[in-house]
């Protein structure tokens, strides 16, 4: 998609390992982290984190590499940031969040709650209604067939 604004072109990037390293690069400059910092703090070579920055690299799959990777740009763990640094990797990955496979592998139940709420084909209305359980929070919204 393109969009102009004045006199300048800006072309805004649907794929998704771009998006990503877009995220990695303002994330790490919103930090006032040096590339090169970033880059010996998660063991990258430095052409490697500027390809993972542009995009030409994928994410990294393990858990581990991805925590060291997100520290390494100022990601504090268990914050919103987090939550979409793991989330644009694995749409870059075309897979589960880490953050969120550690959390199902915990406990052998996790898997039999997610297949039994996916086999119910809740609404959106209904899954904010069990999350809102889940926190605790008084719900008048509809209940969950």
């Amino acid at each position: 998609m393109r969009v102009v604004i004045g006199y300048n072109l800006f072309v805004m990037n649907t794929n998704k390992c771009v998006q990503f390293g877009e995220f990695v690069r303002a994330t790490r400059l919103e930090h006032g982290i040096s590339a090169r910092d970033a880059a010996n703090a998660c063991d990258l070579l430095p052409s490697n984190f500027s390809k993972l920055e542009h995009g030409a690299l994928q994410p990294p799959r393990d858990a581990g590499r991805q925590r060291l990777l997100a520290s390494a740009i100022g990601i504090q763990m268990e914050t919103d940031q987090a939550q979409e640094f793991f989330d644009l990797a694995a749409n870059a990955l075309e897979a589960v969040p880490v953050d969120l496979a550690e959390i199902i592998t915990r406990d052998d139940a996790m898997p039999l709650l997610l297949r039994t709420i996916g086999n119910k084909r809740l609404n959106r209305a209904e899954i904010e209604r069990l999350i809102a359980i889940v926190r605790g929070e008084k719900t008048n919204g509809p209940k969950p067939k």
